[in-house]
């Protein structure tokens, strides 16, 4: 999360960057490892960060769960992104947000598999607050609604795990081999 993408800035402060040039009026970065670093990554911006003790043991759910709890109460909906997914456009960001209905839950598709961000409507906040330990947040939206929404934006599947990943995804960008909206 804090190597440096195209526009000089971590990953991490790239990825929180798009949701406020988005428009979102609160952002919040969940930390685990590195907390200190990843903290002063995004110090520059107007975002809240808010630390994830479970993160060693807790898996995604673990920071999902500490993001939940930690946003204000007059939210319907928050969008659940990782941070190692550069390439998500404020286009994508902007048009799930658009799209938001009551009680439904969106996820943008690019041929056919579904992608992030995941918007997730106040509705769904208890259930996915209350898996078990072993889950995966996705588990909190079989049976939920669940609007897939067609993008044609690649970016909402691309994500850098691994160090080759980033290199790959890097090099992609310097080709020219995504849209120039996906740099920004």
């Amino acid at each position: 999360m804090l190597l440096p993408w195209r526009d000089g800035q971590p990953l991490v402060a790239h990825v929180a960057a798009k949701f406020l040039q988005a428009g979102l009026s609160a952002v919040l970065v969940v930390t685990g490892r590195d907390a200190d670093d990843v903290r002063a990554a995004v110090a520059d911006l107007a975002v809240t960060t808010v630390h994830n003790p479970d993160y060693a043991t807790g898996e995604i759910l673990s920071s999902v769960k500490a993001g939940l709890s930690a946003l204000p109460s007059d939210l319907t909906a928050t969008f659940i992104q990782p941070a190692d997914m550069p390439l998500v456009s404020v286009d994508v960001i902007q048009d799930l947000l658009a799209r938001h209905e009551a009680g439904w839950n969106l996820a943008p598709r690019y041929q056919g598999r579904r992608g992030h961000p995941v918007l997730l409507d106040r509705a769904t906040w208890r259930a996915m607050l209350d898996l078990p330990a072993r889950s995966m947040p996705r588990d909190a939206l079989r049976g939920s609604r669940l609007r897939l929404v067609d993008v044609e934006d690649e970016g909402v599947l691309l994500d850098v795990d691994t160090r080759a990943g980033y290199e790959r995804t890097l090099e992609r960008t310097n080709n020219g081999n995504c849209h120039k909206r996906d740099l920004e």
